[in-house]
């Protein structure tokens, strides 16, 4: 048996980079990454007997809009829950922060072929009948 362990704010970029590559994403800048974590809302990771696993983060205005993003598992940790806990502390997160009585989004993009992982927490695949297909712009800043 395996034991996994979850940490709050704690991600380094040097994980974060990890898992980016682990999942075919490609590497990452580590000072845009550092950045990117300090920026984030919350971040929740998984280690797996010490093992760095897995790892998402919320993003966004903390009041309308919140995005979950980077919801990395390495691929020999996958199937193994760790996803759906990672999912569970993000979501927690922020009903525990949105404000009560209000209309609040939560957006994020997922990974081709991995949209009915995100459907049974109930998010909805767009385009749909009442909203368009999600849009992206990416740029590197010279």
């Amino acid at each position: 048996m395996y034991e996994i362990t979850f940490y709050e704010n704690q991600v380094t970029a040097e994980e974060l980079l990890y898992l980016q590559e682990s999942v075919g994403f490609g590497k990452a800048n580590l000072l845009q990454s550092e950045k990117a974590l300090k920026n984030s809302l919350y971040c929740i990771s998984a280690k797996v007997d010490g093992k760095t696993a897995g790892m998402g983060r919320v993003i966004g205005d903390g009041a309308r809009i919140f995005y979950l993003q980077d919801v990395f598992i390495a691929p020999d940790y996958q199937r193994m829950g760790i996803g759906t806990e990672i999912m569970t502390h993000l979501l927690n997160y922020i009903k525990a922060n949105a404000i009560e009585h209000a209309h609040t989004t939560i957006g994020l993009m997922s990974a081709k072929g991995k949209e009915n992982f995100y459907l049974k927490f109930g998010f909805r695949v767009r385009p749909n009948e009442k909203e368009g297909p999600g849009m992206m712009f990416n740029f590197t800043n010279n």
